[in-house]
């Protein structure tokens, strides 16, 4: 009989046989379903506590770098303020944010081995180190403050030296001030490595805006204002180891005081129309002669043959006098041209070095001293503006060209030997001035120095090199870059350019081959009304018809394309490492000149960023001039302002 296969009819089996029906493919998958849901949610819980660790680290290192940033503007107005205390206390507050912000960034440091993410980590730790040595050349700084506290006017110093009189800070300063130059190494040490750590930060690698503000730009900024100081530190430093010899210490020295009118603009600043010598022995000025600058030319024996730009545009003038001896816009180049003839006039004076200064020296001066009188001259020299001058000038220059340049039927000898009298009484009032103001007066130095009211020109080798590395030389530079420097000549126009004002506008255009179309239109306007400049009449002439040579000095191997608005056609030339375009215009008072100057620009000076151009472009302000603001297009961008009173170097991108 055959056996049924079915264990429930088999009788004769004594084990009960269970048979499982086969898995259905949903029921196959459900376990490797939960395992990698489970796989999925431990990743993104581990993505989202390092997505909550990053953002508290994070936003804790934003919050700390915002109060670094608050705190580190507090130290610059303290030091603006000349109160060293604050300073300091915002220094260490500042220190203290610092190491907050770096803490919390540590912890995020390692995601600096991620590729790609890397980079933007490594960036950071590069700005942390940069923001500590920054701090150090911070302390470093007031650390050599200290000692000249009470000299250049701070306040909050506990261990300040007090000085009975100007004299004796003077004489403190030459005594001493050698002894900064180790700290001045430190810190250009420090201003160095920053510099070094930030050019390790590539701005490429940023947007140009990010929510709107901008981001790349001031990375650039940043990255050249340190490079600036750094530059600036070190050209600082043969300065202050010059300083006690400027100041007569241990040998005395003589300096020749130029008198440049701007009011009559020339190349280097203004008609030289008087000068003056100063004696210094270990910080003890002296004045010494004062006269009129005909007083060297009546006995100037020799007769030089005017150059050609005299020869055209001076009239009636044959012969090269030293009172137009600054015919270069380059003082160095100038001043050995003057210096030349100058040691040949009998009466000239030994000096050790030419310090020539614009009337914005003295204005400036008599804002911070108030109403001086000037023994023998009668009256009260002041920098309030004068009505007699349309408002447009202070009291003070209106004055002296009334005494200087009022026809008149009398003989007056040394008219223009006022200037002399009118320093040596506002040095007097310095002297005696309240500590409150020192830091004016200092502040009036440095700014004649950047501005270009104040020009140093020496003998000897190593104080020139020292004085040009400060940029107080007054040099026409050579650039790698885009260049621009207006040099505008007065001949024969009388003090229009007290009156004059003047805007300058550049449209930029780079070409695929690198190569710049420049476009400049420069606006002169006169707004004032014209003098009474007939000699019978016997008034004053400020306000006449400026007669300017004007020289544009670009990069070398411009070429011009077109100049309009010139009553001669212009040329150009070469000088100082420049190409030079020339023209000639003049200017009526209550009228409005345009000119303008179409040129190309050889390849090579802008350079290629993604898939647009920058530009470095350096502006040279031409000394004894006011504040010229320049419109500039690149690219047909959005026209930016720039406002220009000292050398400016600009980095120009759309």
């Amino acid at each position: 009989m055959e056996r049924s296969n079915n264990p429930i009819e088999n009788t004769q089996s004594h084990d009960l046989e269970v048979v499982t029906p086969p898995l259905s493919l949903e029921e196959k998958s459900a376990p490797r379903k939960r395992k990698t849901l489970l796989i999925f949610a431990i990743v993104l819980a581990f993505i989202l506590v390092i997505a909550a660790w990053m953002t508290w680290a994070g936003l804790g290192a934003v919050k700390a770098l915002k109060e670094v940033a608050f705190h580190s503007s507090q130290v610059g107005s303290a030091i603006e303020a000349r109160d060293l205390a604050k300073a300091k206390a915002e220094l260490d507050s500042t220190r203290e944010s610092f190491g907050s912000a770096r803490q919390k960034y540590n912890l995020l440091a390692p995601f600096k081995y991620i590729p790609f993410f890397g980079s933007y980590f490594k960036d950071v730790e590069h700005a942390f180190n940069a923001g500590s040595s920054g701090l150090e050349a911070g302390d470093l700084a007031i650390l050599a403050l200290e000692p000249y506290a009470d000299v250049l006017g701070f306040s909050g110093n506990q261990e300040k030296l007090e000085f009975q009189s100007a004299e004796e800070r003077i004489i403190f300063l030459a005594n001493t001030v050698e002894k900064l130059a180790p700290q001045m190494d430190e810190i250009g040490a420090k201003l160095k490595y920053i510099d070094n750590e930030l050019s390790l930060v590539n701005e490429l690698r940023y947007p140009k805006s990010l929510f709107g503000k901008e981001v790349r730009p001031k990375i650039i900024t940043l990255k050249k204002t340190v490079n600036s100081a750094s530059e600036s530190i070190g050209a600082f430093q043969p300065f202050i180891k010059l300083l006690p010899t400027l100041l007569g210490n241990p040998e005395p020295k003589r300096y020749l005081i130029l008198f440049q009118n701007d009011g009559e603009l020339r190349p280097t600043g203004g008609f030289l129309t008087a000068y003056a010598t100063m004696n210094v022995l270990k910080g003890k000025i002296e004045p010494g002669v004062s006269e009129d600058i005909y007083t060297l030319d009546n006995s100037f024996n020799s007769k030089v043959p005017a150059p050609d730009p005299i020869k055209k545009y001076l009239p009636l003038v044959y012969n090269w006098y030293l009172r137009d001896m600054n015919l270069s816009p380059d003082f160095k180049t100038s001043m050995d041209t003057f210096t030349e003839y100058y040691k040949k006039t009998p009466v000239a004076p030994e000096v050790d070095a030419i310090i020539a200064i614009d009337t914005h020296v003295p204005v400036r001066l008599l804002e911070v001293l108030g109403p001086i009188g000037v023994p023998g001259y009668g009256g009260k020299f002041s920098a309030e503006p004068d009505p007699r001058c349309d408002n447009t000038c202070p009291q003070v220059i209106y004055e002296l060209e009334n005494i200087i340049t009022r026809p008149t039927y009398e003989i007056r000898e040394g008219r223009k030997s006022i200037l002399g009298p009118l320093m040596n009484s506002m040095f007097a009032n310095m002297m005696g001035s309240p500590k409150a103001k020192w830091a004016e007066f200092f502040a009036i130095f440095t700014d004649s120095i950047r501005e270009k009211h104040l020009l140093m020109y020496f003998y000897d080798q190593g104080s020139q090199e020292a004085v040009e590395a400060l940029g107080a030389a007054g040099r026409i530079n050579s650039y790698s870059g885009d260049y621009l420097h207006i040099n505008d000549t007065n001949f024969a126009g009388a003090k229009s350019n007290l009156f004059v004002e003047q805007e300058v506008a550049q449209e930029i255009q780079v070409e695929e081959d690198g190569s710049i179309n420049k476009k400049i239109t420069l606006t002169y306007k006169n707004p004032s009304p014209p003098s009474n400049c007939n000699l019978e009449a016997g008034q004053l002439c400020l306000n006449g018809i400026l007669r300017d040579w004007i020289r544009v000095y670009v990069p070398q191997g411009s070429t011009l394309n077109a100049g309009r608005g010139f009553e001669v056609d212009m040329t150009s030339t070469s000088d100082l490492g420049h190409t030079v375009f020339e023209g000639f215009f003049t200017l009526a008072p209550q009228s409005v000149k345009k000119l303008e100057i179409e040129y190309k620009v050889p390849a090579g000076l802008a350079v290629k960023s993604g898939n647009d151009w920058e530009l470095p472009l350096l502006i040279q302000k031409q000394p004894g001039t006011k504040l010229i603001p320049h419109t500039i297009t690149f690219n047909n961008g959005k026209p930016k302002v720039y406002e220009i009173n000292s050398d400016s170097e600009l980095n120009l991108s759309k």
